[in-house]
């Protein structure tokens, strides 16, 4: 078990340092990710933040349940090992991995690419919305979701030539979908207009 007992943004840890600050139970757990070999330390989504991932991964598993041979999986709150010369380990919020992908899910993490990543902004909008566009470009994300809960709005980017082109921004009385799941279709309205919506709108 690693001696870093108080993690703290900027740090520098190896893979396996950060895997031993994974360990604690859940309820303790903090959100880290490793970007480059420099931890980098979220606060705990707040109600409405874990409210939204959650209506958007029931809209995906309702989805997927309709094939006798899903398309694919989804995941949430797991680590993703993307592609670098230095180590990343990032933790989208939703994560789409479509059959026949190579990457791999262990125990632990997705190891490789996934096709989708869905990011609901935080309170650090600027990572999600700057870097973390960088990074899912550079790894080969065929597309990146941004759901912005002050606005109510899905930013859909979709990566062409190794850069994220931005599609219409979906407000609350449009529908998600995307080319890479056909017949998926999520209604905005759905998740933002949710009666059990918290009424927290920070993320």
């Amino acid at each position: 078990m690693t001696t870093l007992t108080k993690p703290r943004s900027g740090m520098r840890v190896s893979v396996a340092e950060f895997l031993d600050l994974e360990l604690p139970e859940p309820d303790d757990r903090l959100k880290m990710e490793l970007d480059d070999g420099e931890l980098y330390v979220m606060p705990r989504p707040r109600p409405v933040h874990q409210f939204t991932q959650r209506q958007f991964c029931r809209r995906f598993d309702d989805y997927l349940d309709g094939f006798a041979e899903p398309p694919g999986e989804i995941h949430h709150d797991i680590l993703v090992a993307l592609p670098s010369a230095l180590p990343r380990l990032f933790s989208p919020d939703v994560v789409v991995i479509l059959k026949g992908n190579p990457a791999v899910v262990t125990d632990t993490m997705v190891e490789g690419v996934p096709d989708i990543v869905i990011e609901i902004l935080s309170t650090d909008r600027a990572r999600d919305l700057t870097r973390k566009r960088q990074v899912y470009a550079e790894a080969g994300i065929p597309e990146y979701w941004i759901a912005d809960l002050q606005n109510d709005t899905v930013l859909p980017l979709e990566l062409r030539g190794g850069v994220y082109v931005e599609r219409p921004i979906l407000t609350v009385d449009d529908t998600l979908a995307t080319p890479l799941l056909p017949g998926l279709s999520i209604p905005l309205a759905d998740v933002f207009r949710h009666r059990s919506r918290p009424q927290s709108v920070q993320g």
